[in-house]
């Protein structure tokens, strides 16, 4: 060590010589130390300590004087261009449809139809149907058979004045296979045979837009008539109806109806009967609440005139989730052949007269909508004078005679739909009624408590559609052959359908029809037929 420090002193000599003095001393003034020892142990470290001056934000602020030198832009052109996609193709609707399938029990089914039409101009169509049933090897004469054909059109007489116009027909043919009788040795295939033939026409005027003061109308004037062959009876008559409405701003609307129809019936006895009704309405909606409020004229020739007010309320609680209402209201049932024969084609040709059912109902429920459910509850009381029940005939019990009573009926009902999915949906409804009759002892041939549910769904890729629907109804009262009081079995009916769609345009379908075999009377004698099934196509063209 000590010869390295010596070794350090010679260079750095050398370095010394090599340098110029600038400090201008004298050498008499400067000690030369010749020599010093120096040991590196004894040399200290000395650590220094960087300081940043403290740094400041700068936030200038800058003026700036703007000119506004106006400049003159020119555009191009217009110019239309081609599209760059193929336009849509024309737009088409079939026309036309057939129905067609074969049953089980020799029960051909047909429906046809044809429509065409001209916008702005007129539209016309063509309905036809054929139906038939044999259940002859079980049951003699139970059998019947369905035709009808129907045509109805429009033309525009002038801009927003449409003639609408339609014929309908019916050619029903029914048997008395009453079944608690020995109906094969008492009476033949002809006098077991009735035919109900009827005739409606139908013209009336309407708007097909509305007008510039906010204007709908509709004004329609129609004849029937109807001949029961086995009998030799006939009925006829005619209506006329009318309808003008007037929008008030958004949300109000005030509207009269009105109606005048008369029935003449040809049989034992010659009888008639005319109703006519007037029902002035203003219906409105208030922020959640829509009001409707009028009042309901009435005049029957069987002595039920009337005046009676029609109020209804409706408030949305929950937006369309949930609603509550109330209604009150008035309306009738005209129980002439025309419409009786709908539900109980062995009806007796000899009344001694013809009558309105007149209904004053008060009722309040609940109901709503959500994404996937839709449902209504409802109760009430009804107050029905001339309420009309059917009763066999005590002379021939193979006829139903009209028979009314005044009638107080409480009742519930309710419905419900829901969409489980995309391809699936269930539902169903039930009625309950309680009838407080004034003279009769049972509400004849009329069910107090009925139900419905369904199923729907669809499979591979929307082609297969399915559905079965359940029917239930409790026995109903009835006065047996020997006058003694009976009651039927109950309603419970399964029906199953399934269609697949093989194109567009064409698809097949099979029905089972009553699959639990149920021989529900809801008409003492005339039990349905069972089982059934049937298949057949739909070509939409």
């Amino acid at each position: 060590m000590k010869y390295l420090i010596i070794v350090l002193l010679s260079f750095s000599s050398f370095h010394l010589y090599a340098q110029t003095d600038t400090t201008k001393l004298k050498l008499n003034q400067v000690e030369v130390i010749k020599t010093f020892e120096a040991n590196l142990e004894d040399a200290q470290k000395i650590k220094i300590k960087y300081v940043l001056p403290e740094q400041k934000t700068v936030n200038p602020k800058y003026d700036y004087d703007i000119t506004i030198v106006p400049l003159t832009l020119k555009y191009p052109d217009p110019q239309i261009k081609p599209l760059a996609m193929n336009p849509d193709a024309e737009f088409y609707v079939n026309k036309g449809y057939i129905k067609a399938g074969y049953g089980v029990l020799r029960n051909p089914e047909i429906y046809a139809g044809y429509h065409t039409s001209r916008k702005d101009a007129y539209d016309a169509g063509l309905h036809l149907q054929y139906q038939s049933l044999s259940n002859t090897s079980k049951n003699p004469y139970q059998q019947y058979r369905d035709a009808s054909v129907a045509i109805y059109g429009s033309y525009m007489l002038k801009e927003n004045l449409k003639l609408t116009a339609g014929l309908n027909t019916d050619f029903k043919k029914r048997y008395f296979y009453h079944t608690d009788l020995k109906i094969d040795s008492l009476y033949s295939d002809v006098s077991s045979a009735r035919n109900l033939n009827g005739y409606n026409i139908k013209a009336g005027l309407t708007n097909a837009e509305p007008t510039t003061i906010n204007i709908n109308y509709n004004v329609d004037f129609s004849l029937r008539n109807l001949s029961i062959t086995n009998d030799k009876a006939r009925e006829s008559g005619f209506s006329v109806s009318a309808k003008i409405e007037k929008a008030i701003r958004k949300s109000s609307l005030l509207s009269l109806t009105g109606n005048y129809d008369y029935s003449a019936f040809n049989g034992v006895k010659e009888i008639g009967l005319s109703s006519a009704f007037l029902k002035p309405e203003f219906k409105t909606q208030i922020k959640n609440l829509v009001v409707q409020a009028g009042a309901h004229l009435l005049y029957s020739s069987d002595g039920q005139s009337s005046v009676f007010p029609v109020i209804m309320l409706a408030y949305g609680i929950a937006g369309p989730k949930l609603q509550v209402f109330a209604d009150v209201h008035q309306d009738y049932f005209i129980n002439n052949f025309s419409n009786l024969t709908m539900r109980n084609p062995w009806l007796s040709t000899n009344p001694d007269s013809l009558r309105n059912s007149v209904f004053r109902n008060f009722s309040g429920g609940i109901k709503g909508r959500f994404s996937f459910l839709t449902y209504m509850v409802k109760a009430g009381y009804k107050k029905v004078n001339h309420q009309l029940f059917l009763l066999n005939n005590d002379q021939d019990v193979r006829y139903f005679d009209m028979v009314f009573d005044t009638t107080g009926i409480t009742y519930v009902s309710g419905n419900v739909d829901m969409t489980v999915s995309e391809n699936l949906s269930v539902g169903g409804w039930l009625t309950q009624n309680i009838f407080q009759l004034k003279n009769l002892p049972e509400a004849w041939h009329t069910p107090n408590l009925e139900a419905n549910a369904y199923v729907k769904g669809k499979l591979l890729d929307n082609k297969l559609a399915l559905g079965a629907e359940l029917f239930f109804g409790n026995g109903v009262s009835f006065l047996n052959k020997n006058q003694i009081k009976s009651k039927s079995g109950v309603l419970f009916d399964l029906n199953v359908t399934a269609t697949y769609s093989i194109s567009e345009h064409f698809s097949v379908f099979a029905s089972g029809i009553n699959l639990l075999n149920n021989k529900f009377e809801r008409w003492y004698g005339y039990p349905s037929v069972g089982i059934n099934g049937m298949i057949g196509a739909n070509i939409i063209f």
